[in-house]
């Protein structure tokens, strides 16, 4: 079984959805520490930043007890309509996207960035379970094995970006442990939101699925 595992981040880019599409489960680190100026708080939607306003300041937390200021509901629908009225799908695509928003719930960002998760996956049409797990023990690529394990998988799907942080050995490091290592080959249209590709493109899913003809074992 083939597992993803990624941060709940605010409406990621369409790499996050490829790796969501191409798993057989997705699990969401819940667990993992908040990044102040990372992607869990904020997401560029048509260049510009777009980001949640939080309760305090947190800083060296986990992501679960971090709080977003109630009414982020109202203010996620204000910026994405200010920035896609004129889309070529904002009257069809957009309105049900906003009503979706408007009747969500949470209050802590994992509740609040899952929430909004589960409804771009479910206007892409996405099937994948989005699961969680206790929390992990380990650190670095141990911690990324006692994930994959821990939902029973056996291969690890990692992002475009693993191979800077991973290592060279790392294919044998998770092999070591009985998991294969997998690359995504998500070929990127724009580092926006997956708005952007909701609100542009005609099949929104067909962008995020788009392939390179680079290897998933490299």
């Amino acid at each position: 079984m083939r597992v993803a595992i990624h941060q709940p981040d605010l409406l990621p880019y369409s790499g996050f959805w490829f790796k969501m599409a191409t798993s057989d489960a997705f699990v969401l680190a819940v667990h993992d520490q908040f990044q102040k100026h990372g992607y869990q708080r904020r997401v560029r939607m048509r260049g510009t930043w777009v980001s949640h306003q939080l309760v305090g300041k947190p800083a060296l937390v986990p992501i679960t007890q971090v709080q977003v200021q109630p009414g982020w509901q109202g203010r996620m629908v204000d910026a994405i309509r200010g920035r896609y009225t004129g889309a070529r799908h904002f009257r069809t695509r957009g309105a049900e996207l906003l009503e979706r928003i408007e009747g969500a719930s949470g209050a802590s960002l994992v509740e609040v960035n899952t929430a909004l998760i589960e409804v771009i996956r479910d206007l892409l049409g996405i099937t994948t379970p989005l699961l969680r797990t206790d929390p992990p023990v380990g650190a670095g690529i141990e911690r990324l094995i006692e994930v994959v394990r821990a939902v029973g998988g056996d291969a690890y799907l990692s992002g475009t970006g693993g191979t800077a942080y991973l290592g060279e050995d790392a294919p044998q490091r998770f092999a070591n442990a009985g998991v294969t290592l997998e690359w995504s080959r998500h070929a990127m249209t724009t580092g926006d939101s997956i708005v952007t590709v909701l609100m542009d493109c005609d099949d929104p899913l067909e962008v995020v699925l788009a392939r390179t003809d680079g290897p998933e074992h490299p």
